[in-house]
């Protein structure tokens, strides 16, 4: 009888080391920098990369070599607990808009917005593109999905409204991005930011791990509240501590939502739940699934 005791109790140890080692893990996974690159601008495309961004490689590092070539200028913010965060600041001569860009997860605003950069600028924009907390050559250590960038994102338009008081403002977020500038719709900003964009932006960052941990089968329960546990008490912030729906729920800024119904990352029934409880003027536009590429053909760029 006592070695089924025994027993018991090593499976019982066994189990509870398997989900707290596990749950940590998890958190180091999503939430923990990585190495940072030492020279991001220079970095080459793999010659094997098989990412779904593998067909788009070349027009993304068109787009970024165009503005780095720009000359833009490196511009340093300190964030309300105390981090050096980076953008890069490109005017356009004569204008008086500016476009705030911010990008996704584990990625930089070169890359996801290396498409738009070279038009938003002809069309007369200033740009800031921000590197977020742990990303690029901001400062940090941990992701913080939005929840601390919202405030990242007031102190850049804060930091433009004071240098450029008659320029407006609009910001524009992919992503990770699209659901921090949602979430800092919410916020007091300077009267000089005037519109949102948000591109395929997620309703919560608890939401978002959910999706995730099951689209990679891993049991929600109860791994997701276990990796809440250590993400409050090591990265200092909660999973529900902030959403796009409240922000958008009391905002006043006109807001553009786009999605793709072919996103499998960020599915877009949150960009719909976004724009149903939006209470000012907004506008989504939704990509549909693209057509099967046909022999020897090729989908131009959305």
């Amino acid at each position: 009888m006592i070695w089924l005791w025994i027993l018991g109790g090593l499976c019982l140890a066994l189990l509870i080391l398997l989900l707290v080692g596990g749950s940590y893990l998890l958190f180091r996974f999503t939430v923990v920098r990585r190495r940072r690159r030492p020279a991001m601008a220079d970095a080459p495309a793999p010659e094997n990369d098989r990412s779904v961004w593998a067909a788009w490689r070349p027009v993304i590092e068109e787009g970024k070599a165009w503005f780095l070539a720009q000359g833009p200028e490196q511009v340093e913010i300190t964030s309300f607990d105390g981090l050096k965060l980076t953008g890069f600041y490109l005017p356009c001569p004569g204008s008086k808009r500016t476009v705030l860009c911010f990008h996704g997860y584990r990625s930089d605003g070169w890359a996801d917005f290396a498409c738009v950069l070279k038009f938003y600028h002809e069309q007369g924009c200033n740009l800031l593109v921000a590197h977020q907390r742990a990303h690029g050559l901001s400062e940090g250590k941990y992701i913080c999905f939005g929840v601390k960038e919202r405030f990242d994102c007031r102190d850049w338009a804060g930091y433009l409204a004071g240098r450029f008081p008659g320029h407006a403002l609009f910001l524009h977020g992919l992503s990770m991005g699209g659901a921090t500038v949602l979430m800092a719709a919410g916020l007091d900003l300077p009267p000089q930011v005037k519109g949102v964009i948000s591109d395929c932006g997620f309703t919560s960052p608890y939401d978002i791990m959910k999706h995730v941990a099951k689209n990679l089968h891993i049991p929600t329960f109860p791994f997701l509240p276990l990796t809440r546990v250590w993400i409050r008490l090591i990265a200092g912030f909660g999973l529900k501590e902030a959403g796009t729906l409240e922000a958008l729920k009391k905002t006043r800024l006109p807001v553009l939502f786009i999605h793709g119904t072919s996103d499998d990352f960020v599915p877009v029934w949150m960009t719909e739940q976004n724009f149903a409880v939006c209470a000012s003027e907004k506008h989504v536009k939704i990509q549909e699934k693209p057509a099967p590429l046909m022999p020897g053909k090729s989908h131009p760029p959305p």
